[in-house]
């Protein structure tokens, strides 16, 4: 019946010696983490590991500075601005920095992907969300007893976008990952969280963070059919070697003073991701009030806890962004302070060896469309054109074909032989242009490691 449709057809495949099992990893050393801090864990041998769905479970919290007697975290993967990934002492995967803002621009173009009961995606103003305590003048701080553990965050794109995700890790040398912890300037050092005003304000001395009980959650399988490791072998006979893709990313950080170069050689660059920030986006900072969300809403004495948990959709209430990871249009005056400015958004182009995307001079409000596309989805975490420039101004293009990740296809613009220049540009009407703000351009490629006889490897970027 292999001409009709599944759901017509009568057809079951039967897989035998199947079993599971579930490891916590710990790390190489314990006790606690604060900012800049490196972790390092080693990943089980001679097993399949589920890759995309490994774990990194801790605890943290806000620790208050001078004035900043309110500090508030961020979501759980901000704390992490690099994860390189060694393989018998190999750099398989260097990671990128800025891995936060990476992982930010993501969380903004696929909203509701992080589950909100362990990501901390939603900042807590008045009450934790985890316990509805009151904390409206206190940091955000969580227990370290019994090993609780609130937060659980992926390990990057290394870990999420390789496939086959089912990896034999029997064919690999010692897996060994490196994460390195942000700086603290991605808490808020915030005076109060009793009111929408003091949330903001930014006390005088940077609020800090720690970060206990850390480990991996670490799922692993094992298929013993008598067939899975022949096809394995077979196919490592016939080719010589076998081959496992992922997406990885090179990351630039600048001052956008109207031109911004980089250059690649990559085998296949599938993307340009592009967020930009305030000049003083890492100062000492409250958090940052998302344009267009009611703040201490009218009704919140009477609902009870109307407004705390900072869930616009189910309440109405205020939504905050901390500093680094708010993304906000490169103008003197914004339209939200005033309209007239609308007419004065800069238009942007990004070129490649002198080749244009788009091939015309394209404004922000056109980047918004086209970078959606690039991303193939149909909205974006912004509800307004205004949270869009105020809070999550980003732009996307795209350079391979739709869907060529799922299908394990290399797709994008082979850049090898050159040292291809890319460059990000502020042309036409530039009278409202502001030129001394912060932009963070991330290359997106399809790379691929190929696993030899012997545990030998070789990475194609």
């Amino acid at each position: 019946m292999s001409n009709y449709p599944s759901y017509a057809s009568y057809f079951l495949r039967s897989f035998s010696g199947v079993s599971t099992a579930n490891f916590r990893v710990p790390p190489q050393s314990s006790g606690q983490k604060i900012a800049h801090n490196q972790i390092d864990f080693v990943l089980p041998t001679n097993t399949l590991l589920k890759m995309d769905d490994i774990r990194m479970v801790f605890t943290a919290s806000a620790v208050a500075a001078g004035t900043s007697a309110a500090p508030r975290l961020p979501a759980a993967d901000a704390f992490i601005e690099r994860i390189q990934v060694n393989m018998g002492g190999i750099s398989v995967d260097s990671g990128c920095a800025s891995t936060n803002v990476l992982n930010q621009i993501k969380r903004n173009y696929f909203p509701g992907k992080d589950d909100p009961v362990n990501s901390h995606v939603n900042i807590d103003r008045i009450n934790m969300s985890t316990s509805l305590q009151a904390i409206l003048t206190a940091p955000e701080t969580y227990t370290t007893n019994g090993d609780s553990t609130i937060f659980s965050i992926s390990l990057g794109s290394f870990f999420q976008s390789i496939q086959p995700s089912l990896l034999d890790v029997s064919l690999l040398p010692e897996i060994r990952i490196s994460i390195f912890l942000a700086g603290n300037s991605v808490v808020t050092s915030s005076t109060t969280g009793g009111n929408a005003a003091g949330m903001v304000a930014a006390g005088n001395t940077q609020a800090t963070y720690t970060l206990d009980n850390y480990s991996l959650m670490v799922p692993a399988w094992s298929i013993d059919d008598g067939v899975y490791s022949q096809v394995i072998q077979s196919r490592m006979n016939d080719e010589g070697f076998l081959e496992a893709s992922w997406c990885g990313y090179d990351s630039y950080s600048d001052t956008f003073n109207g031109t911004t170069r980089v250059a690649s050689a990559a085998s296949s660059l599938d993307r340009i991701l592009v967020a930009f920030r305030k000049s003083d986006f890492a100062a000492v900072k409250g958090a940052v009030a998302v344009s267009g969300y009611q703040q201490n809403p009218a009704n919140a004495a009477s609902v009870g806890i109307a407004g705390v948990l900072g869930a616009p959709q189910m309440r109405g209430g205020d939504k905050y962004l901390t500093g680094p990871m708010n993304f906000t249009a490169p103008m003197t005056v914004l339209p939200s302070a005033n309209a007239a400015k609308l007419a004065e958004e800069p238009n942007l182009s990004l070129s490649i060896n002198n080749v244009r995307y788009p091939q015309y001079d394209c404004p922000l409000s056109q980047w918004y469309q086209l970078s959606a596309q690039a991303m193939e989805v149909n909205r974006t975490a912004s509800n307004s054109y205004a949270e869009f420039l105020d809070n999550r101004c980003q732009i996307a293009l795209k350079l391979n074909l739709p869907g060529s990740q799922g299908m394990r296809a290399k797709s994008g613009l082979d850049l090898r032989g050159s040292n291809s220049s890319i460059l990000l540009t502020a042309v036409g009407n530039t009278s409202n242009f502001k030129n001394d703000g912060n932009v963070v351009m991330f290359l997106e490629s399809t790379r691929v490691l190929r696993i030899g006889q012997g545990k030998t490897l070789q990475i194609v970027l």
